[in-house]
């Protein structure tokens, strides 16, 4: 008998530090599962990894005098290292700056741009939380801060590449209509169906740091 195929994975440990104990926390309950989930003949994937690109991590690795590269090729040892110390049977641990993964992306980014999904233009009117890397609009912020970590966020202005949300909004919202189960828990449905009539007008999509279509990255 074929065994159904079962994908899970974390996030992925943002390199600008050391780990912390959320993420170890995160990667032993997802092997908890995929554990479980080979034990009742799933056929599983389990990917963790690394992301390796961010400003954070640029002001680390100047401070620390060394370049962005050896920061994160140091801090993702320590990430895999605990990894394999919790004795997690993750199949794949992908970091942003293997090539492989560029490549990848490169791909599918091109693609999405050659067929109009992805555009070029600027944050503007944004508010920005340092902190978080993440931009947000007036109408996102709680109490005038950032909505994950409470800090106070400042005006900001960047060029980036956009997705062209009013595309897809409406089809996505009748599949999760038509699928109530589709996000889970139901906490993350409501928030990603109130966000939805704001995104009609093209939310934003973030590659930093990778040279795609021609563009120098920022490491």
């Amino acid at each position: 008998m074929e065994k159904k195929p079962y994908y899970i994975s974390t996030a992925i440990a943002y390199t600008s530090a050391k780990p912390h104990i959320g993420n170890t926390y995160e990667i032993v309950l997802a092997d908890a599962i995929a554990r479980y989930k080979r034990m009742t003949g799933y056929d599983v994937y389990f990917q963790t990894g690394t992301d390796e690109h961010g400003q954070k991590i640029q002001e680390k690795a100047e401070a620390a005098g060394i370049t962005p590269q050896q920061h994160v090729d140091k801090v993702a040892g320590e990430v895999k290292t605990i990894w394999d110390l919790m004795n997690t049977t993750y199949d794949k641990f992908i970091r942003t700056t293997d090539p492989m993964h560029e490549k990848k992306v490169q791909k599918i980014f091109k693609k999405l741009y050659d067929q109009g999904d992805i555009y070029k233009g600027a944050y503007k009117g944004a508010k920005y939380c340092k902190p978080c890397e993440s931009f947000w609009t007036e109408s996102q912020l709680k109490d005038g801060c950032c909505p994950d970590c409470g800090r106070p966020c400042v005006d900001a202005e960047e060029e980036a590449y956009f997705f062209r949300m009013s595309k897809y909004a409406d089809r996505l919202m009748k599949h999760i209509e038509e699928h109530p189960e589709f996000i889970q828990p139901e906490s993350r449905k409501n928030e990603m169906v109130k966000q939805l009539p704001e995104a009609r007008s093209s939310g934003p999509v973030r590659f930093p740091y990778l040279v795609l279509l021609g563009h120098p990255g920022r490491l």
